[in-house]
C-alpha cells in the first residue's frame, strides 16, 4: 500500500478535527518543532488545531545551577571543562560559560572528552554532560569503554517521559495528545509512551522528522481521539522498535540512577533525571568537587518557563526579537537551534 501524500494527510487532518472545540497536540522534540515551523505546517492546519512546542530542547531546560557550577569548575586552575557548543552560550546570572568561564573546550562527542583527558594527564577533565535519553546512551557507552582517572562527569541528564507526565498534569497547558520524539524513542522504544493512554487516556504517537511522517503522526493522534482509541502509536517504525535499544538501556541503567532534579523554568520534578550511581561517585564532579546547588533566579522579562510548558508561544515574550535574539540570547530557549524561541525567531512562525 502506498503511503498517503502530503495533500491527502492534510485533508485527513481537517476531516478529523472536531469543529466544536480546540485540540492541542504537543510535540516533545526540538527537531519536530523545527520541521513544523520551517515547513509552514501550522498555516495548513485547521484554526482550532494547535501544535504546541514542548520541553524538547535539552539546552533550554538545563538548570541555571548546573551552568553556574560548570562556570565555577572551569575557573579552577587544574580543571578543563569540556561540553557541547550550545552549552557555552546558555545565560545565567554569572554570565555564560563563554563569557564567565575559564578553561573550557568544545566537543561534539563524549569520546572526545576522554581523548582530552588522556592527552592532559596533569589536568582534571570535567565533562559537562547534558541531554535526554539520546545523549545519555553515548555518555554511558563512554564510561563503559573505560576512562582515565582524571576524567569526571558533571551530569545534567533528563528523562522525557517524566516531564511529559508533568505536562499532562498541568491543567493550564491542557494537552489532548502527544507527538512523541523519534530520536528518544529509538532508545526508549515506543512502549515507553504507553503510560499516557494507559494512565491518562491521552494518545501518544511516535513520529519521525520529515514533514510527511510528522503529518502522519498528527493524523494518527486525531484518529485515536475521534475513535476514543487512545493507544500509543508509532509511525516511525523503520527506526523505532517497541522495545527500543535494549543494549543502550542496559548501559544507562548500569551507570545512572533515577533522581529528582530541577528543570529550568519548571522547577523540581520527581524522578525526572539521571545521576551517576553511588559506585561511580569517584568520577561524579558534583560529589568530588562539591559545587552544590544554586537557587535559580528568574531572568527579568523572560517567559521561557511558560514556553517550555506549552502555556505561551515565543512572540508573547516581551524580550522576543528585542533584547533576545540567537546572536545575543537573554533566555535559554533562544540559544539552541532546537529551542522554540530560536526556531520561531528564524522562521517567524505563527
Amino acid at each position: 500500500m502506498m503511503a498517503p501524500s502530503v495533500e491527502e494527510l492534510i485533508k485527513r487532518i481537517h476531516s478529523l478535527v472536531p469543529r466544536d472545540r480546540k485540540i492541542r497536540i504537543m510535540n516533545v522534540c526540538g527537531s519536530h518543532e523545527h520541521t513544523i515551523a520551517f515547513s509552514g505546517m501550522r498555516s495548513l492546519m485547521p484554526p482550532n488545531l494547535e501544535l504546541i512546542p514542548g520541553p524538547g530542547c535539552p539546552v533550554c531546560v538545563c538548570p541555571e545551577s548546573d551552568i553556574i557550577n560548570a562556570i565555577n569548575l572551569s575557573r579552577q586552575r587544574d580543571v578543563i571543562l569540556v561540553t557541547y557548543g550550545d552549552m557555552l552560550r546558555v545565560p545565567s546570572r554569572k554570565g555564560s560559560i563563554r563569557t564567565g568561564g575559564g578553561n573550557y573546550r568544545i566537543i561534539t562527542s563524549p569520546f572526545e572528552a576522554v581523548r582530552i583527558a588522556r592527552s592532559n594527564p596533569g589536568r582534571k577533565i570535567v565533562f559537562f554532560s547534558i541531554g535526554f535519553e539520546t545523549t545519555t546512551a553515548p555518555a554511558a557507552a563512554v564510561l563503559d569503554s573505560g576512562v582515565p582517572g582524571n576524567f569526571f562527569m558533571l551530569c545534567s541528564h533528563r528523562l522525557t517521559p517524566a516531564i511529559m507526565e508533568t505536562m499532562v498534569r498541568d491543567a493550564e497547558t491542557g494537552i489532548d495528545g502527544f507527538i512523541a520524539p523519534g530520536h528518544v524513542s529509538a532508545i526508549t522504544g515506543s512502549n515507553a509512551w504507553d503510560v499516557f493512554p494507559g494512565k491518562y487516556g491521552i494518545p501518544a504517537v511516535v513520529a519521525g522528522f520529515e514533514a510527511d511522517n510528522l503529518l502522519l503522526g498528527i493524523s494518527e493522534v486525531l484518529s485515536r481521539l475521534e475513535h476514543r482509541d487512545v493507544r500509543a502509536g508509532n509511525v516511525y517504525g523503520r527506526v523505532v522498535r517497541p522495545e527500543g535499544n535494549i543494549r543502550a538501556q542496559e548501559l544507562m541503567n548500569k551507570y545512572f540512577k533515577v533522581a529528582d532534579v530541577n528543570w529550568r523554568g519548571i522547577g523540581r520534578v520527581a524522578r525526572s533525571g539521571l545521576e551517576l550511581r553511588d559506585e561511580y561517585a569517584g568520577m561524579d564532579a558534583g560529589k568530588v568537587f562539591g559545587p552544590g546547588e544554586v537557587k535559580e533566579e528568574k531572568i527579568p522579562g523572560c517567559i521561557c518557563g511558560d514556553i517550555i510548558l506549552g502555556r505561551a508561544y515565543p512572540p508573547a515574550c516581551g524580550l522576543f526579537r528585542k533584547a533576545c535574539s540567537p546572536q545575543a540570547p537573554a533566555g535559554p530557549c533562544m540559544v539552541s537551534v532546537e529551542g522554540a524561541c530560536n526556531i520561531w525567531y528564524r522562521t517567524e512562525s505563527v
